[in-house]
């Protein structure tokens, strides 16, 4: 994304906007379309690391200053990691983070950069428009446990 211009690089943590979200698999708090004004005003900011250096606990958040946030259940559709849950690539992640949020044409947008982002986009386009149609955290949540375990 930075090498195309869609993005630019922090390379130190605390210069990141105080107030950005940062996409964090580890947070608490679900990411919904009431974090728009937050990424209006502050950006999306996202940890271009390994998944095999998050595995293994080797996390970089804590010292990430910003609103901390997770996705919602969500399909790899990238090559690596293609149909793992949560699995998702940095560009996925920041796409998927877009449509929740309700900037659909700018993430269509950065998947189309990618071969693979309309396969993100096609194994997910259900769960994304529900995912940005609804108003709270709660909903979010049981729209994703309801994908998870198959419940409601």
């Amino acid at each position: 994304m930075v090498r195309l211009g869609y993005a630019i690089p922090v390379n130190r943590f605390n210069r990141a906007p105080r107030k950005a979200i940062v996409l964090n698999p580890y947070a608490k708090i679900v990411l919904s379309s009431q974090d728009r004004f937050l990424a209006e005003r502050y950006g999306v900011l996202v940890v271009d690391v390994s998944w095999n250096k998050l595995v293994s606990g080797e996390s970089v958040f804590p010292k990430i200053r910003g609103e901390h946030r997770r996705l919602p259940f969500l399909l790899a559709g990238n090559p690596v990691n293609y149909g793992k849950p949560f699995m998702l690539s940095s560009l996925e992640a920041v796409a998927a983070a877009l449509y929740i949020l309700g900037f659909k044409e700018y993430a269509l947008k950065l998947l189309s950069l990618f071969k693979w982002g309309r396969t993100f986009y096609k194994l997910n386009e259900e769960l994304l428009e529900q995912y940005s149609k609804v108003r709270s955290r709660e909903e979010v949540d049981e729209i994703s446990k309801y994908y998870v375990l198959g419940e409601a």
